[in-house]
């Protein structure tokens, strides 16, 4: 169901912004037994995209504003922590073609410590970011967000 919804979503977003068609070809890298997305095929990009998260595109996803940062009034039990261990903290969003993220798709790649996978998931729902795009159309797509630091001392 929800990926009925997003398709949904997507092509009705693709077809209410799709630039006039042309013949010209991107230079996307292909997916090994696809062709190139024709620039301004909004329709097959998007198709594609929703097929497959990871697609390569021509721009990711990135944020536009990220309010409230990330890590912002972090416990001090916490800072000593990760201060005297290291952390690392990986996550992954799909980022729709409005730039909202989908939070239902947040995933927890790896956490050294519980507060900072937690603060990510609280704060990441208010942030908003540039679709990523593939021949100059807007595709729903995967950010992926990693974080390190090593221990002090």
């Amino acid at each position: 169901m929800k990926s009925v919804l997003l398709i949904a979503i997507a092509l009705v977003t693709a077809v209410a912004c799709s630039p006039p068609r042309s013949e010209q070809v991107v230079g996307v890298r292909p997916m090994e037994s696809q062709s190139p997305v024709a620039q301004g095929d909004c329709a097959e990009a998007v198709r594609r995209a929703v097929a497959e998260p990871d697609l390569d595109v021509d721009s990711l996803p990135r944020p536009v504003t990220q309010r409230p940062p990330p890590f912002a009034r972090m416990p001090w039990a916490v800072k000593q922590k990760i201060d005297a261990e290291g952390s690392a903290v990986k996550v992954e969003v799909l980022v729709d073609t409005l730039g909202r993220p989908v939070m239902k798709t947040f995933t927890v790649v790896e956490s050294s410590h519980p507060w900072l996978a937690a603060n990510l998931k609280s704060s990441i729902p208010s942030w908003r970011f540039r679709a990523a795009r593939l021949s100059g159309c807007k595709v729903p797509r995967v950010w992926k967000f990693s974080a390190t630091s090593q221990a002090r001392g």
